[in-house]
């Protein structure tokens, strides 16, 4: 009985470690990209810049999220206008 609970506990362990370190890897990845983006992002006011960066800063996966919804502005290819994006 034990020896079933221990395999099953082991299973579910493995299964969560498959699945928890891919997922906390690419949420630092995109904290990272979104964090290093609010500080480069030239389209943005300096104060704008800040605010974003300190959002993206202190409040990590929920600030990125906000970030690339609201406040990233899309990168344009030169010589593409907003309107034909």
């Amino acid at each position: 009985m034990f020896a079933l609970i221990d395999v099953a506990f082991g299973l579910v362990l493995v299964l969560l470690a498959l699945v928890c370190i891919p997922l906390a890897v690419a949420t630092f990845a995109f904290w990272i990209w979104m964090l290093i983006d609010s500080i480069r992002n030239n389209r943005n006011s300096p104060t704008g810049r800040v605010l974003w960066t300190a959002v993206v800063w202190f409040v990590p996966v929920i600030g990125s999220i906000l970030y690339f919804v609201f406040g990233r502005n899309r990168h344009l290819r030169p010589g593409v206008t907003p309107a034909s994006a």
